[in-house]
């Protein structure tokens, strides 16, 4: 099995950041992508999950991670 194929992502305000793409086909991600659970890639199909950072010391999540595919669509 080869590494994870992920994208990075950042919450922010700021309207000027670019959105998130899929780490697979490169199509666009919605900015309300699920945080809490596994969900698919509209384009390609592939299953993506959400994978924040953690605060070393405090351990809380922060506002920032990765996007990575877990399970490719089989066309």
């Amino acid at each position: 099995m080869g590494d994870l194929k992920c994208v990075e992502y950042i919450f922010s305000d700021n309207d000027d950041l670019p959105h998130v793409h899929c780490p697979i086909c490169g199509a666009f991600l919605p900015y309300d992508f699920p945080e809490d659970k596994p969900f698919n890639c509209k384009k390609c199909g592939t299953e993506l999950i959400c994978l924040p950072d953690h605060d070393e010391e405090t351990h809380e999540e922060l506002e920032w991670g990765r996007i990575c595919a877990i399970k490719l669509r089989m066309r």
